[in-house]
């Protein structure tokens, strides 16, 4: 007898409906330059997604992919009438806008949203001592949504001003994007920074880490890069408050994506059946509450 395939839960994925959505990003015109940009920049759809894991995929989650960021609510109200696996859904919000607090409590409206994000990114550090965008996690908090923070973790400046943040908002449940954003090089002092970071992070008790996202700094990653990050994230912060994602499509600049989840399974192979079915689909599942 066969032994059963493993399913999981995709707590990172993008979808983009061309025809409908802004898609800025997107264009040739706009930044990033990405040379491979074009091999994205296609309409993507749950059945693709659901197609490309060979039927495996038992929900996800979907991070908002700018079908327009003016009014992020327009993207959510596409994903409810068109999703039908088990997937909940995390909005855009601008942190820095007048409309943040209304934006806000019009996202908290709708039945899939569970989170939020404003890509952080370079300006991590200004942004989070800011008074405004201070107002607008606690107010995301306040409405029971978790925010998707992308940032460079080796910057500890950084990590100290959303350390304050968390502090300061107890209510508010932090999930950081694409694996922490480790450092290429595993041997530098950037990445022993990191690795503290995470575990002073981690510490808060409000925070998760996903394995996600390793193409967005090097499109060619290799397997025992990808091992090394993962047991170090494992080793600091434990199966516990960690979960893989995909960040599809842009996952497949590497591999297909049933490849992908193949080779997280891989990775799992020590561990127990309990700390595997957590990284796998328990912690996403817990995490934005997938019914």
């Amino acid at each position: 007898m066969s032994k059963p395939s493993i399913t999981w839960i995709d707590p990172h994925i993008h979808f983009f409906a061309l025809n409908e959505g802004h898609y800025d990003w997107l264009k040739p015109a706009n930044a990033p330059f990405w040379p491979d940009k074009k091999a994205i920049a296609k309409h993507t759809t749950e059945h693709m997604l659901y197609r490309a894991s060979l039927g495996l995929l038992g929900g996800f989650v979907h991070i908002e992919a700018g079908y327009d960021n003016e009014r992020p609510w327009r993207e959510i109200a596409f994903l409810e009438r068109h999703c039908t696996l088990p997937f909940r859904s995390v909005g855009c919000i601008d942190l820095t806008g007048n409309n943040v607090g209304s934006h806000i409590d019009k996202l908290k409206q709708y039945r899939s949203i569970r989170g939020l994000r404003h890509i952080l990114d370079d300006d991590a550090e200004v942004l989070l001592r800011t008074p405004k965008v201070k107002w607008g996690l606690h107010h995301m908090a306040s409405q029971g949504l978790s925010f998707e923070a992308q940032l460079n973790l080796a910057d500890s400046n950084t990590v100290r001003a959303l350390l304050k943040v968390i502090e300061q908002t107890p209510a508010l449940n932090v999930a950081i994007n694409h694996a922490a954003i480790a450092p290429i090089e595993v041997n530098s002092f950037a990445f022993k920074t990191w690795g503290q970071n995470i575990r002073d992070l981690n510490e808060t008790q409000q925070v998760v880490f996903k394995f996600s996202g390793l193409e967005m700094q090097e499109r060619r990653w290799l397997w025992q890069r990808a091992s090394y990050i993962f047991e170090t994230l494992l080793d600091t912060v434990g199966t516990d408050h960690m979960m893989f994602a995909s960040n599809f499509p842009l996952c497949q600049w590497r591999m297909p994506y049933a490849a992908l989840w193949h080779g997280f399974i891989d990775m799992t192979t020590p561990l127990s059946v309990t700390q595997k079915a957590a990284l796998l689909y328990e912690n996403a599942k817990r995490w934005y509450d997938i019914a």
